[in-house]
């Protein structure tokens, strides 16, 4: 009896744990046009305009994206 459930437990953590990690491996939407027209006036608003250092950075940040050009830990 005892062996029935632990077999179920470990069954029971098993899909619990392969279902946790399949939601983690899904992508995020794509940016639209208008979530990039959001994301550049903000920069301009926070005094990162076009043209200046870190704007491409910032609009890729706000977009969803991960930061470029920085080290990795």
């Amino acid at each position: 009896m005892m062996r029935i459930i632990t077999l179920a437990i470990a069954a029971v953590l098993a899909v619990g744990v392969s279902v946790s990690a399949s939601a983690a491996k899904k992508k995020a939407p794509a940016a639209t046009l208008a979530s990039f027209e959001k994301c550049e006036q903000l920069a301009i608003e926070r005094g990162v305009p076009h043209g200046q250092t870190g704007h491409s950075s910032f609009v890729a940040q706000c977009m969803g994206k991960r930061p470029t050009n920085r080290p990795t830990d």
